[in-house]
């Protein structure tokens, strides 16, 4: 049994009014494109992670063929240039949930952890490779890896499958997960790169809500200097861990309590500034 960490995360904040009878969990709230008030900007920022997907596919190609080399400092450099586009993507992962368990599933989510036979997303690969410094007993994983990733390029096509209820579910769950969950990293646990995943879950939520900015501008611009505010405050939290142009990022084993307590406030601040967004465009 798969436990999906989204269902789970959702089950405690319905207590936030914006999210009462979310589609995230079960997609209840089914909302036909031509019926949704938002549908274009659903499709501008959904064209994004499109492109996004055509990125990751070749990144996770040249993960297997440097699983496959042999190299193990080749195999951690690959695995580590591979994160970014999925973990932007992560946004949406409600709309595709079995290719989401697939590409991003943590062992805590199986009954059995990590000796479940149905573990084999990239963590799998993550922990061969960085803790047993096994990369034979990676390269499966990282075959399967490929092919869960062209079927998300295919998924990502399949327009039904997004409206604005869900576009938002994704991005408050995502912001609040990174102070709920991830900010424990309990992510990237043997890579330490939590903090690259803070920063491309971040830019994912961004690039979702910038479509409808000049909407919630024109309803109410103190609600949308908030959101782009609460951004700024969040990638400010990270900036003495990261640098311009380079993907890894400092190990987070380097982050200290008051930083993380920044980091931590950050989150839930954008969070909040996005509930804020659903009650000004009158969504869920």
């Amino acid at each position: 049994m798969f436990f999906n960490r989204r269902q789970l995360l959702l089950s405690g904040l319905v207590g936030t009014g914006a999210l009462i009878g979310s589609s995230l969990a079960g997609q209840n709230k089914s909302l036909a494109q031509d019926s949704d008030p938002y549908a274009e900007q659903v499709s501008q920022g959904l064209a994004y992670f499109q492109e996004q997907a055509e990125l990751q596919l070749p990144l996770v190609e040249d993960l297997l063929t440097a699983i496959q080399s042999g190299d193990l400092a080749n195999a951690q450099a690959a695995y580590i240039l591979s994160r970014p586009p999925y973990e932007q993507i992560e946004v949406l992962a409600a709309s595709f949930p079995e290719i989401d368990e697939a590409i991003d599933a943590r062992p805590y989510g199986y009954e059995e952890g990590e000796l479940s036979p149905d573990f084999v997303s990239i963590h799998r690969i993550e922990a061969l490779i960085f803790r047993d410094q096994d990369l034979e007993s990676a390269i499966p994983f990282a075959e399967g890896l490929v092919e869960s990733v062209e079927s998300l390029i295919q998924q990502l096509q399949e327009r039904e499958r997004f409206n604005s209820q869900m576009h938002f579910d994704g991005m408050i769950a995502l912001s609040t997960e990174v102070g709920a969950k991830k900010i424990s990293s309990e992510e990237e646990t043997w890579s330490d790169q939590s903090i690259l995943i803070f920063r491309e879950n971040w830019q994912g939520i961004l690039s979702q809500y910038q479509p409808f900015e000049p909407l919630v501008q024109e309803k109410d611009n103190a609600v949308a200097q908030s959101v782009m505010e609460a951004y700024g405050l969040a990638q400010e939290s990270i900036a003495a861990f990261v640098q311009p142009n380079v993907v890894a990022a400092a190990p987070y084993s380097s982050v200290g309590i008051r930083e993380r307590g920044e980091i931590t406030r950050a989150t839930y601040q954008l969070r909040d500034a996005l509930l804020r967004v659903m009650d000004v465009l009158e969504i869920g």
